[in-house]
């Protein structure tokens, strides 16, 4: 064996002397032999075996020192240590070293010194030495025996250090042993994991796999559910006992588990029989032989408990600090388990639940109806598919932010769940949509009735953010067999329907048809069009004249969108402006129409009628819409040069009848900037009258409808001469369209109507046109 070679670095020497492992150890024989034999060899007064520390001098042996240790700078040792083998002072009075040293002056009077270095791992960690109360010299045959003592005192440090590598090493195996274990059973559990079994097969293998490697004791884990503990696995308990603790309330000193649970802490019960824990239910336990219980809490990555692991022995006991270690690995190992079934449920719900309403989102749906439909076939029943759409959506969200609008949608699949039965569905596509499934749909007056209550309480009002807010729906309705057979036809069908509803106005429903089919193409063609018919220039816009039946003279005007299909020739604004309005184009259209009005009667107003007032029809969503915000049309009025009298807006009384207080600030911002405001379709509305003491109104336009079929013994006459008079009475001008007969013109002016519109002056002319009949005009 190589003895390592000598050197001095204190840091190496400290660290060696520190694993040795034998500073502050009780006083042993092995080494008390040598201090005795080196005293009787030597005929000294003194021997001690001293190691050196940082700061201090300890003895691990001494004859005749009553000391356990001494400061480092007084000692000889710490001298000799410094020193290749050995240092000897025959005369400590003779050596200025020592002279003034405590233990020279004071007790014990060293007057002589011999020590030899105690060398391990090739550092001097300290000495065997000699001293007494007179000088004496050492031959060099005392120095070896000295010396060789040392080597005797090496040996034995060697063989402590030795003995404790021994213990570490068993320890380590025995650790290692362990972790062996936990390995295994680790693998076992994380491969049923990965293959995704289901929870209660992991659990029982994790149960089964510790039981396996840890003999003579038996698992048992616990799921914490709605402040009960659910079994889990307890494969080797008694079912007597485990029917006994399945569903078990947590609580403070309710048990092992029960306490663990609830005090997210470790509980160790060492005699069942006798802890108070135990009290209801020491009787069972003792039936199932079972007498002490450690219950470690199963935390998740957030620390809160998802259950309890215990472990129950047949004897009394007490878990060591590794028993307890292990209990919380177990913990773990189940956790992990735990959490994956937990995750894997989230992202099941996740993927099959709308996040807003937690209602079945359409991927769930789908395969619900599948269900449904396969169950009508066996069964031969009906399966109705109900497509719900709220009406002016979009218009709560741009007014009252997307907050509002989704606790809208909240309350909305509350209340169409409490309409349908338990076993139908509801399920949430996506925005305001919203599906519902009825299977055994053969009795028609059931479905009428329940869609008559679903429009009835979804249109009553919703109290949302203290806000006061109204809604409706409109309904498409399918069925099957009787419109489709599969499931993309019949959401295809029941979509359809709902715009069907729709355009019959709101809070309606429609049942399906087969010559909607045409219509939802025609539509859908329609949409994708209209993203590129103002850049391909599409568009053109016709004027009507408005005639001042006072003055019997042209200087009003409607401006009226046409739209020149490049396939499709000319197609009605009744056709593509619900379209419009659906998808959004709607603003973009309503802007590009207000330049080229600005644009035309700037001009017409300079060159040939100066008081020139042109009418703009406004969608509705413009005014709930916060950007683009169509209060932008004043700066377009004062860009282009034009007077803000020059323009009228024409608005509808379905803006007025969702109005809140930002529309209303719009309408008053373009009445006190000078822009005239004309209520279109006057009287075709629920309550219209109302409306002209809360909004500004500059005009209001008698509907067509009631001009149409007017004569001088008709009810349409009495009611035009009523809202006629009425105007009259609030400073409203009026203005009469659809006017085609020189009969119903005289009627209309004898009853003091301001204005006239209609055939019987004048088509909708295009630009050139109007410009030529206002030509004339001027030259009258």
């Amino acid at each position: 064996m190589n003895t390592p070679p000598i050197s001095y670095n204190e840091l190496d020497r400290l660290a060696v002397l520190q694993r040795l492992d034998i500073l502050d150890t009780e006083p042993e024989e092995r080494f008390d032999r040598i201090t005795r034999l080196a005293q009787q060899i030597f005929n000294s007064d003194f021997c001690t075996i001293s190691l050196i520390d940082k700061d201090r001098q300890w003895f691990k042996s001494t004859v005749n020192i009553d000391m356990k240790e001494s400061t480092r700078d007084t000692a000889f040792c710490a001298h000799t240590i410094l020193e290749d083998q050995y240092m000897v002072v025959p005369d400590t009075l003779d050596d200025e070293r020592f002279v003034d040293n405590p233990f020279v002056v004071g007790d014990p009077k060293v007057r002589s010194y011999a020590g030899a270095n105690l060398i391990v791992q090739g550092q001097r960690v300290g000495t065997l030495c000699v001293f007494g109360n007179a000088p004496r010299s050492f031959s060099d045959q005392q120095v070896q025996q000295l010396i060789d003592l040392a080597k005797v005192v090496e040996s034995e440090l060697q063989r402590h250090d030795n003995t404790r590598l021994l213990k570490e090493i068993h320890q380590y195996q025995l650790q290692f042993e362990e972790s062996q274990k936990l390995v295994r059973v680790r693998s076992k559990i994380l491969e049923k994991i990965v293959t995704s079994e289901s929870l209660s097969v992991v659990l029982r293998e994790i149960v089964e796999a510790i039981e396996n490697e840890y003999l003579h004791q038996k698992c048992s884990i616990l799921l914490l559910e709605n402040n009960r503990l659910k079994m889990g696995a307890a494969p080797s308990l008694p079912d007597f006992y485990n029917d006994a603790i399945d569903g078990v309330e947590i609580g403070p000193e309710l048990g092992s588990c029960g306490n663990t649970a609830f005090t997210n802490a470790l509980t160790v019960v060492e005699d069942i029989s006798t802890h108070p824990y135990w009290t209801a239910w020491a009787d069972i336990a003792q039936r199932a032989n079972l007498r002490s219980c450690w219950s470690q809490p199963i935390r998740g990555t957030n620390n809160e408990v998802l259950g309890t692991f215990a472990i129950y022995h047949e004897d009394v006991s007490k878990p060591s600090p590794e028993a307890i270690l292990l209990i919380e690995q177990f913990a773990h190992i189940a956790s992990i388990a735990i959490e994956r079934e937990r995750a894997n449920q989230l992202i099941w719900h996740q993927a099959n639940f709308d996040v807003l309403t937690a209602l079945p989102n359409r991927n769930l749906m789908e395969e619900q109806l599948k269900h449904l439909l396969a169950t009508a076939k066996r069964e031969k029943t009906k399966v109705a598919v109900l497509f719900l759409d709220l009406d002016n959506f979009k218009e709560v969200n741009d007014t009252l932010g997307h907050d509002v609008g989704d606790l809208l949608l909240v309350e909305c699949a509350k209340r169409i769940l409490q309409c349908i039965r338990q076993d139908d569905t509801a399920a949430r596509l996506g925005g305001d949509e919203f599906v519902i499934l009825l299977g055994g749909a053969h009795n028609e007056r059931f479905l009428d009735k329940l869609i008559q209550n679903l429009l009835g309480v979804i249109s009553e009002p919703y109290l949302l953010n203290q806000k006061k807010i109204h809604s409706s729906a409109s309904i498409g309705v399918t069925l099957f067999p009787d419109d489709a057979d599969n499931v993309t036809s019949l959401l295809k069908n029941a979509d359809q329907a709902m715009y069907g509803a729709k355009a019959q106005g709101k809070n309606s429903h429609r049942y399906y048809s087969k010559d909607m089919q045409e219509s939802a193409l025609k539509r859908l063609s329609y949409k994708n069009d209209l993203r590129y018919a103002i850049e391909h220039k599409q568009f053109y816009i016709e004027y009507q004249p408005i005639v001042d039946l006072q003055q019997n003279r042209m200087h009003k005007a409607e401006a009226l969108i046409r739209w020149r299909h490049p396939e499709k020739g000319i197609i009605r604004p009744d056709e593509f402006i619900p379209i419009a309005e659906e998808s959004g184009a709607i603003i973009d259209i309503s802007n590009w129409v207000f330049e080229q009005v600005c644009e035309d009667a700037y001009r017409w107003r300079k060159q040939l009628c100066p008081d020139l007032q042109i009418s703009v029809n406004t969608s509705p969503s413009h005014y709930f819409c916060r950007e683009p915000n169509i209060m932008n049309w004043l700066l377009v009025l004062l860009d282009k040069g034009l007077p803000p009298h020059a323009v009228v807006l024409e608005i509808t009384e379905n803006l007025l009848m969702d109005a809140n207080s930002l529309v209303s600030k719009k309408l008053f911002q373009f009445r006190q900037a000078g822009v005239g405001i004309a209520l279109d379709d006057f009287g075709t509305g629920y309550s219209s009258i109302s409306y002209l003491k809360k909004f500004p109104t500059d005009f209001i336009k008698i509907d067509r409808s009631f001009v149409h079929s007017m004569t001088e013994v008709s009810n349409d006459k009495v009611l035009c001469e009523a809202i006629i008079v009425m105007a009259k009475k609030l400073g409203i001008q009026v203005v009469a369209e659809g006017i085609e007969t020189q009969e119903q013109l005289a009627i209309l002016k004898k009853m003091g109507c301001d204005y006239a519109q209609g055939y019987y002056f004048s088509k909708p002319l295009g630009k050139v046109a109007f410009e030529t009949l206002l030509t004339k005009q001027c030259q009258q």
